[in-house]
């Protein structure tokens, strides 16, 4: 009896909890991402056909949170932006291909309230 309890546990648990995948039409892994109840909720990451990640995201109920980063193919870094509770909260970096700051924002709420642009020789733009 004991036994089918932990196993009914076990099943109920699945189904609130669950990685669905995603692939190319050519069979390659796409993205995976974390569910709760129909929500995403966790760990989410998207991928290039070749393998390299594309991106790599945290969701809580739903909704981006904390820092999420996405790379060009070549795998160097392209962006790094934070969010809370799915708005721009924070720190926003993008990044050329070459690795050399693109841009350096800080976010309140989706909305830029400070921050600068570079050239890919580190010069700063000015508005």
């Amino acid at each position: 009896m004991r036994f089918f309890l932990i196993i009914a546990m076990m099943f109920s648990l699945s189904l609130y909890a669950e990685v669905k995948k995603k692939n190319y039409s050519s069979g390659e892994l796409k993205s995976e991402t974390a569910y709760t109840s129909g929500k995403k909720e966790g760990l989410s990451k998207g991928y290039y056909k070749d393998g390299k990640v594309k991106y790599e995201a945290i969701y809580k109920k739903g909704k981006r949170e904390g820092l999420t980063k996405s790379y060009y193919k070549t795998g160097t870094l392209k962006a790094e932006e934070n969010y809370q509770n799915g708005s721009l909260n924070g720190m926003s970096k993008h990044f050329y291909k070459s690795g050399k700051l693109k841009s350096d924002f800080t976010f309140e709420d989706d909305l830029p309230v400070g921050g600068a642009k570079y050239t890919e020789d580190g010069k700063k733009v000015e508005d």
